[in-house]
């Protein structure tokens, strides 16, 4: 008999008892009494739940030991298609309480499509109540029974109208319903939520939950730690999330662990932006920097769990120990394509830097604009240029460069648009998309564009300030505090050299064309 879950402590002797259990009985029967007698006598001696997974032809599949609360369920099934019910009937107790079904139980039902989740109340060694639910196309459908009198005939028969009637929708919804989690001491959660919870809508991912865990350190193996791992996974139950989203950096162990445990697809902030990146990337040079980028990523990922694929060591040391492992062969190869598009991309900056310079001995000037991820800097630039850069309200929608020659009452400069900047941004991002961010570097005049109708303007403003001064961009600076359609958010920054703008409407336009032409030829304002 395949016993599972928590048999810790539990006496030899009990758990020989339930291996004497047979292993087939009366398919007619909903549960056999003498079954039904023998689990809820097990309750009543260890104190726990016991659960039994019964096929439909009666044969016993599996039992469960949980704890006073929960049992696992294991992943059965006998389907004969992925839109019919799975063919395993789940009946567990309830030790010291009644047999109502908790919500916990109803959605494991519908997640797993078992042909029925039953409850069966125990109280000082006697059933009380039972609970049996099922799916219908309406839902759920949930039959009350007292005491130990139900009739088999009824509770089977439910069974095969259910499974005539109901097609089974998924319930992971496409693998786009998402819990966010937040593992920090910091003061400001909410705000670095809200801006996952948007990258996770650029990308498709709908946010169902939140989950914020108050620690210093995180934990080595798992982020959260293995309590905060069982919490997750019963909020991924009864939510039917299927993808678990970390606004902290997991390493390839964390991974690895909140995998197994949770059985949910896992990402964090790092690999989202990144997935974010290799969806918006359309010039081929943008797509090599997001390779690379996500190649560094992976080659801090790999870790060495294929020790087991590792190489003999050959000759005569032959038993000196294993030779190199699958993890170093993976490094290597990465190592090598890293190396690939290094040159690859080195050869497109000098291209770069050719026409810079080209420009620059014709007197061209370049103004480049920065600021943070949705700010509205294509928007601006499609104003001002009519470049057709993609506008949408999303984080990151545009990621190649563009640049336009602007003419200004006789004045002509260069208008380049880059990438936006994020909080906590990669650092395989600035790593890869140094050719890119170069134009900042080398601008004569950067326009840093703000979100002013943005609560967290501040906070963003200072993000942007602090990855030029990373890059080495030290040109002047325009503020420009873009969306006052949208209205402003309070006490906007004083700033000498600043504008309130609306690109969307072209409000505040002409003063920024003047503020930009009185930076750039200041010569020309003197006389």
């Amino acid at each position: 008999m395949n016993i599972y879950g928590n048999v810790y402590g539990i006496k030899k002797s009990v758990l020989w008892r339930i291996q004497s259990w047979e292993e087939s009985y009366d398919r007619s029967l909903f549960i056999d009494r003498g079954l039904l007698d023998e689990m809820i006598a097990i309750t009543h001696l260890i104190g726990r739940e016991v659960c039994v997974f019964l096929s439909r032809t009666g044969r016993l599949l599996a039992v469960g030991i949980g704890d006073s609360t929960s049992v696992p369920l294991k992943d059965l099934t006998k389907r004969r298609g992925q839109k019919r019910l799975n063919g395993v009937r789940c009946i567990h107790t309830h030790p010291n309480c009644t047999g109502k079904l908790s919500a916990l139980d109803v959605s494991a039902l519908e997640g797993s499509g078992y042909d029925c989740m039953a409850a069966v109340g125990v109280q000082n060694a006697h059933m009380i109540d039972m609970e049996v639910a099922y799916l219908n196309p309406q839902g759920v459908e949930k039959v009350y029974i007292r005491g130990k009198c139900f009739k088999d005939e009824d509770l089977m028969a439910r069974i095969e109208y259910a499974d005539s009637t109901v097609v089974r929708a998924s319930a992971e919804d496409n693998g786009q319903r998402t819990l966010l989690v937040h593992v920090s001491d910091d003061a400001d959660v909410q705000a670095s939520l809200d801006e996952l919870a948007a990258l996770a809508k650029t990308m498709g991912y709908e946010t169902i939950d939140r989950v914020v865990q108050k620690r210093s350190t995180p934990d080595r193996a798992t982020m959260v730690g293995s309590g905060k791992v069982q919490e997750l996974a019963m909020k991924c139950q009864v939510g039917h999330i299927s993808t678990v989203l970390f606004d902290q950096r997991l390493s390839g162990v964390q991974y690895r662990n909140l995998e197994a445990a949770l059985g949910r697809k896992i990402l964090d902030r790092t690999t989202l932006i990144l997935d974010i990146f290799a969806k918006h990337a359309t010039t081929n040079e943008g797509k090599m920097q997001v390779e690379l980028a996500m190649l560094q990523h992976r080659l801090q990922m790999v870790t060495g769990q294929n020790e087991g694929m590792s190489r003999q060591r050959g000759g005569l040391h032959a038993m000196g120990g294993a030779g190199e492992t699958k993890a170093e062969t993976d490094r290597r190869a990465i190592r090598r394509q890293i190396v690939a598009l290094k040159e690859k991309l080195e050869k497109l900056k000098l291209n770069r830097d050719e026409r810079r310079q080209t420009r620059q001995a014709g007197g061209m000037k370049n103004v480049v604009i920065v600021g943070y991820t949705n700010a509205g800097k294509s928007t601006l630039m499609n104003y001002v240029t009519k470049a057709g850069v993609l506008e949408e309200d999303k984080l990151f929608a545009t990621l190649d460069s563009v640049s336009r020659t602007v003419w200004d009452e006789g004045k002509r400069y260069m208008l380049t648009d880059t990438v936006g900047f994020i909080r906590r941004l990669p650092h395989e991002f600035v790593e890869a998309f140094k050719s890119t961010l170069d134009e900042a570097r080398y601008a004569d005049l950067l326009l840093h564009v703000v979100d002013a109708s943005d609560p967290h303007l501040v906070e963003q403003y200072e993000v942007v300030l602090d990855v030029l001064g990373e890059i080495g961009a030290n040109a002047p600076i325009i503020t420009v505090y873009n969306k006052c359609d949208k209205g402003t958010a309070e006490d906007l920054p004083k700033l000498t050299d600043s504008v309130v703008v609306s690109a969307r409407t072209g409000q505040g336009i002409d003063a920024l064309r003047r503020l930009i032409k009185e930076k750039l030829f200041p010569e020309e304002n003197q006389a």
